[in-house]
């Protein structure tokens, strides 16, 4: 399929899925306890960070009353919307720094890939330096979009403006070819399984990082992720990722069953990553301030980044 015929379909299917979509307006609870950076300054009626999560965390599914749109090409759920925040509604089995090799402490220790670039000593992290998020999250950060087409799945992520095209074969399909340069996000191909679509993603270029953990937990160009995204009803989306590196892991990792809520929105707003000193120098002041008000030590007041609400 060329680029301009990919670009049409998925114009056509976007137009199907916004007249398919359920979407219900959001109505935020009542105020819950903990550090939310958001509370102090949105205004009253709009959902706080810790609103949201806490509105999916308590969601109990309910497909009858909310049932999961489908695509009019093949009957599949369509995951056409736009979704934050994300809740972990099942933990990992066992932690990720539970299954590193410790032959490669030494590497872990140097930074991986990201040997002097990322001091991760200090608060230092890959999303400083514009790096994508972790393939073990599927590659995502904050709110994104998904768009249903015919034979694709087209992900588009407003943390960091980066995006990830997903094709879908059939039982009877040739995979796709995996041929091109390794990324950070590796290259996909995702097959129907009922209804969850299982993607696998290979290809990568040995730089990422796959969790917070420290030291960093590095990822290696034998990376291999496993994806299952799913649809529980109208208003959510679950997803879970088997991690794979054997040059990395002793022991194939299984991620937490994630879940994201939908948001009555129609597309995701611009946000672009661009190294700024000053502004990474604030990111580290912050950072030392929330450190020291969990340790009970003194810093400075408060203040942060902004997060998705229920309007805008």
């Amino acid at each position: 399929m060329s680029a301009r015929t990919f670009a049409v379909v998925a114009l056509l299917a976007v137009a199907a899925s916004a007249a398919l979509a359920q979407v219900t307006p959001i109505t935020p609870p009542a105020p819950v306890k903990g550090d939310d950076q958001t509370g102090a300054f949105l205004p009253a009626g709009v959902e706080s960070a810790d609103q949201a999560t806490e509105r999916v965390r308590s969601h109990k599914p309910d497909p009858g009353k909310s049932p999961v749109p489908r695509t009019p090409w093949d009957g599949k759920p369509d995951f056409s919307g736009v979704y934050w925040p994300t809740v972990a509604v099942t933990p990992a089995r066992v932690p990720l720094e539970s299954l590193y090799r410790p032959d490669v402490r030494e590497y872990r220790e140097g930074g991986g890939a990201a040997r002097g670039l990322i001091d991760w000593r200090g608060i230092d992290s890959p999303a400083y330096h514009c790096w994508p998020p972790s393939p073990a999250n599927g590659s995502t950060a904050l709110t994104f979009q998904l768009v249903s087409a015919p034979g694709f799945l087209l992900m588009l992520n407003e943390g960091g403006g980066t995006f990830r095209i997903i094709p879908i074969v059939g039982e009877n399909e040739r995979p796709q070819d995996q041929s091109r340069t390794p990324s950070f996000m590796g290259s996909s191909v995702g097959h129907w399984e009922g209804d969850t679509l299982v993607v696998e993603v290979t290809n990568f270029n040995g730089k990422p990082w796959l969790g917070g953990g420290r030291p960093p937990q590095t990822s290696s160009e034998a990376l291999r992720v496993v994806e299952r995204w799913s649809r529980p009803d109208g208003q959510t989306l679950e997803y879970q990722a088997v991690v794979e590196d054997p040059q990395m892991l002793t022991a194939p990792w299984t991620g937490p069953v994630q879940r994201r809520g939908m948001l009555a929105y129609d597309s995701i707003q611009e946000a672009l990553c661009v190294p700024d000193p000053e502004l990474y120098a604030r990111h580290r002041e912050y950072a030392a301030s929330a450190a020291g008000r969990r340790s009970g030590g003194p810093g400075p007041g408060r203040g942060g980044r902004g997060a998705r609400g229920g309007g805008r």
